[in-house]
Formats: C-alpha cells, sequence, structure tokens
C-alpha cells in the first residue's frame, strides 16, 4: 500500500518527497536513448545491403569475430530486456483506465497542441512497438546465424511485418529523441524565446535526420524486395 500511495503521491509515507519517480523518469530517458542510438546503428547494418551481400556478410563477420554468431543472440538478449524495462516505466504515463483515456482525449482535442499530440503518437507507437519488436528481438534471440541469403528469405516472407516495424519504430524513437531534448536540454540556463527558438531548430533537425535514416532503410527495404 506504502508503494501506491508513494507512486500517486510522490511522497513517502512520512510525508518526505520521494526520489523514485525522478529516478524512473532517468532510467525511462537512458533507457530509450540506448534504443534509440541502436536503431539507428541496426539501420545503418541492414542498409548495407544496397551495396551487395558480400557488404552485409561482412558487417556480420566484423560482428561476430570466429563466427561465434551467438555474439548477435546475446546482444538481442540484451536489447530485449533494456526494451521491457523501458517500456515497463513509459507505462506508468499511459492512461489507467477508459475514462483517464476521454480525459486525455478532450484535453488534446481542446489544446491543439503539436507537443501533446507528438506524445499522442509515440504512446500509439509505444503499444504497437511492445508487440512487434518483441515478435522480432525474440526470434533474433532464438534464431540461427544470420547472413544475407537468410535474411533475404526473412524479408520476403515477413515484409510487410517489417515495413511496418520500421515505420512504428522511426515514429517512437523520433519523437522520443526530441521529448529527450525537451525533458532535459532545452530549458537549461535561456530565457523562454530563446528556449521556444532552440526547440524550433531541434526538432527540424530531429525530424530530419530520422526522415533521412527512414528513406534510407526504405531504399535498403526495396533492394531487399528485388535480391
Amino acid at each position: 500500500m506504502e508503494g501506491v500511495i508513494e507512486g500517486f503521491f510522490g511522497k513517502t509515507a512520512d510525508g518526505k518527497k520521494s526520489r523514485i519517480p525522478a529516478l524512473q523518469d532517468k532510467l525511462q530517458s537512458l533507457s530509450g536513448l540506448i534504443l534509440a542510438v541502436f536503431m539507428l546503428c541496426h539501420m545503418i547494418f541492414t542498409g548495407t545491403i544496397i551495396f551487395g551481400k558480400e557488404a552485409f556478410n561482412g558487417v556480420v563477420s566484423f560482428a561476430e569475430p570466429f563466427g561465434i554468431h551467438q555474439i548477435t543472440n546475446f546482444i538481442a538478449f540484451v536489447i530485449f530486456i533494456i526494451f521491457l524495462i523501458h517500456a515497463f516505466l513509459a507505462m506508468r504515463k499511459f492512461p489507467a483506465n477508459y475514462k483517464a483515456y476521454l480525459a486525455f482525449k478532450a484535453h488534446k482535442i481542446r489544446m491543439k497542441h503539436c507537443d501533446t499530440t507528438l506524445w499522442w503518437f509515440q504512446f500509439l507507437s509505444g503499444f504497437l512497438l511492445f508487440f512487434f519488436a518483441s515478435a522480432h528481438l525474440i526470434a533474433i534471440i532464438f534464431g540461427e546465424k544470420i547472413d544475407a541469403n537468410l535474411s533475404i528469405a526473412r524479408f520476403h516472407q515477413l515484409h510487410i511485418f517489417y515495413i511496418l516495424l520500421l515505420i512504428v519504430t522511426v515514429t517512437h524513437a523520433s519523437i522520443g529523441t526530441y521529448r529527450l531534448y525537451i525533458k532535459w536540454i532545452s530549458i537549461d540556463g535561456v530565457k523562454k524565446e530563446e528556449m521556444i527558438s532552440k526547440r524550433h531548430k531541434f526538432k527540424k533537425l530531429n525530424f530530419l535526420i530520422w526522415g533521412c535514416f527512414l528513406a534510407f532503410s526504405i531504399v535498403a527495404d526495396i533492394i531487399w524486395l528485388i535480391r
């Protein structure tokens, strides 16, 4: 019961301000940043198919020295654990019930605030990722050694799933990195006008970068399909 009270009011049973919500926010932000960086690296890795099967297999060989393919399984397992931690921490901010959902929806419609709408898209994409990304990571954790031919065969069988996963992941990660900037950087030591200007500049740069990576990955997906 004390844990419930502390989580709801942000204070311990003896009335002291709890540090747990702040710690949870930091862990959520850190885990999200790790996953976003991993996603960028993953997009670059899978995109090497543009330069041919040899380039893709060369990256696999570099990541799996001496042919130890279990390294990939282990990395996928670590990312899966970080993913679950991030999802668990993010669930704290989801609407707790249908009534809370309706209240937020009404608030979003009345406010017509860009960042509020972005959070809503992040919520929806995060919900989908819990199922999509989990399925993909589990397949990698228990999968066999990866090479270009195996990856091509998988993509031909599940290309719709992979394309949807790509779009949902980029949507979630791009909004997430923008919100990380707002939460931890944008208000540091600046006036309101400067803060707003910095936010707009970062928003454009952030979504431009993610948009370029998305376009690169879509081109790579087309290559995967025609191989």
